[in-house]
């Protein structure tokens, strides 16, 4: 595993973000909503669904919702707390922050990407 894989950001995420806390159940976001936000777990754990089938449990440490963050388009998944979390809430603006002032946050996304596409692509 790279080393950059080892690293928390989750206290980074916490004093640049949005820390919202969601219960057990609570829709983060749904299938086809607009995007704004990327998401840091702080604590907790948050369940990826497509069509209310299960692709991806993720826990604190993980990161969420990039990919409709980026591109633009509406979210392909629906994201649902799956215990009481904790997240780190990063918007356009935050995230050109991380990246300027901790530039290995780069590589923290684009691992959590390619994580999250091996897991997605390994579920078609």
């Amino acid at each position: 595993m790279p080393a950059i894989a080892q690293v928390d950001f989750r206290d980074f995420a916490r004093s640049v973000g949005t820390v919202v806390r969601y219960g057990a159940g609570d829709a983060i976001f749904r299938e086809g909503d607009a995007a704004g936000l990327m998401y840091v777990i702080l604590r907790g754990s948050v369940e990826l669904t497509k069509q209310r089938r299960l692709i991806e449990a993720m826990h604190s440490g993980d990161a969420f919702g990039f990919v409709s963050f980026l591109d633009g388009e509406p979210r392909g998944v629906t994201a649902q707390a799956g215990d009481d979390c904790d997240l780190a809430l990063i918007d356009q603006k935050k995230f050109r922050y991380m990246m300027e002032e901790m530039p290995n946050f780069v590589w923290y996304v684009m691992e959590q990407m390619a994580r999250h596409l091996r897991i997605a692509s390994a579920a078609l």
